[in-house]
């Protein structure tokens, strides 16, 4: 059968959908956190049959589970900062038991944070055990396995990653908070972040991150596009990776669309890109 006849006709269970959502070429699904980039919409379009840009049902909810992220980018020798997870259950029912484990593996400041979660929701600093505590109640209230991660004196950096035949990946860029780290306020207020693009950096480190960023972009088999974030150890040298994010932000001051800017593919261009990408690939199959 013709695929593009199939994906026209969907599968016998189509008639679930929106009709305005099944007469769709093709879905951005530009949604960030739960119900929008963890792989529940991706399997929603799958079932009408509906290609989309971006990354399929695995790699979105381990995109979006940051402690299986981990586990798997070490199993991939990706370097990451030391971290421990906690569950729920733990702080609400153990929390001293579980600050002295904390404190037996990681030295303060740690960062705390909901292991599923999107915009930096939830995530929280703690210089003392007295934050911390507070840390742990506060990030449990936004899931139930929360990560917990070492405090650097770093710089932060992106890359973004463009899928194809091999992937590419952008020039770096870099973020310099207005507060404490890169919270919810910094990404999506003006003037809450300082984003420099092209970051600052050699050919050597750009080197670094690029490799780095297209293991991860395929330990979690993502595909269409992702940004992958790096600490910077001010002390030692060390780069970090931080996290992948399958669905980046396309506003303004985002960083995915700046950075494509920066490498010579204006914004019309990109997303050109993604959906002849996206259609693509439902096409192959």
């Amino acid at each position: 059968m013709d695929p593009a006849v199939d994906r026209v006709s969907g599968p016998p269970w189509a008639h679930v959908g929106s009709p305005y959502l099944q007469q769709a070429d093709v879905a951005f699904p530009v949604l960030h956190g739960r119900n929008g980039e963890d792989g529940t919409v991706q399997g929603y379009l799958e079932l009408l049959g509906i290609p989309y840009v971006g990354s399929g049902v695995l790699a979105s909810a381990v995109g979006m589970d940051k402690a299986v992220m981990k586990q798997l980018f070490a199993l991939h020798g990706l370097p990451q900062v030391a971290y421990t997870v906690i569950r729920r259950r733990e702080v609400e029912g153990r929390i001293e038991a579980v600050i002295e484990r904390i404190e037996g593996a990681l030295a303060y400041p740690v960062f705390v944070k909901p292991a599923n979660s999107g915009s930096s929701l939830g995530i929280f600093k703690a210089p003392d055990r007295a934050e911390l505590a507070r840390a742990l109640q506060l990030s449990a209230r936004y899931d139930e396995k929360l990560i917990v991660e070492q405090g650097l004196t770093a710089r932060e950096l992106e890359v973004a990653v463009l899928d194809g035949d091999p992937p590419q990946v952008s020039v770096a860029g870099e973020i310099i908070p207005r507060n404490d780290f890169y919270d919810y306020e910094a990404k999506y207020t003006d003037g809450g972040a300082e984003l420099i693009v092209p970051a600052p950096i050699d050919e050597a480190l750009q080197d670094r991150l690029r490799t780095y960023a297209l293991r991860a972009f395929s330990a979690i088999d993502a595909r269409g596009l992702a940004r992958v974030d790096f600490f910077l150890d001010r002390t030692t040298g060390g780069v970090y990776l931080n996290e992948i994010n399958t669905i980046p932000g396309f506003t303004a001051q985002s960083m995915y669309p700046r950075l494509w800017q920066a490498s010579g593919l204006p914004y019309p261009a990109l997303i050109d890109r993604l959906i002849e990408w996206a259609v693509r690939g439902a096409f192959m199959g």
